[in-house]
């Protein structure tokens, strides 16, 4: 391995790493996707408080940026990326555990909460959606979310 590779290595290694957790909403046909005020289009998801489990953070989560009360179903699975913070100087590696979740109360409560960052919140048939997000990783999880929701019936 060569001195540049062995130093990008050592970088990330040495990267904080943030936990989160989100959840894919499925009701009726369709998936909710968020636009965050920076312009990407994502689920929603975010960091686990102290003392909170991944599956309690997706809830909150949900509820938090979309308004939604909703229960998770399943375990889906987990994303890895790497990403620079605005306004740091290093690298941080971020984990994210992602729950299939259904709507427990009035999918028509959904809105986009400004406050935790959200420009907009849609409920999206399935091919939409994977058009609107941002990210392949995202898209992958719709996906795989997805196939455990019509393998569960």
């Amino acid at each position: 391995m060569d001195q540049e590779k062995i130093e990008l290595v050592r970088i990330f290694l040495a990267a904080p790493v943030e936990i989160s957790a989100g959840g894919v909403v499925i009701d009726r046909g369709q998936v909710v996707v968020v636009q965050h005020l920076r312009g990407d289009w994502v689920m929603p998801k975010g960091h686990l408080e102290a003392g909170e489990s991944p599956e309690e953070a997706a809830i909150r989560e949900v509820k938090e940026e979309t308004n939604l009360a909703a229960g998770v179903l399943a375990k889906i699975g987990r994303t890895e990326y790497d990403f620079r913070a605005a306004g740091e100087d290093g690298w941080r590696h971020k984990v994210v555990h992602w729950f299939l979740m259904q709507v427990n109360g009035n999918r028509e409560d959904l809105r986009a909460v400004r406050e935790e960052g959200m420009a907009q919140a849609l409920w999206m048939g399935i091919d939409e959606a994977c058009e609107k997000l941002t990210f392949d990783a995202d898209r992958d999880i719709l996906r795989k979310g997805w196939l455990i929701f019509h393998e569960q019936g």
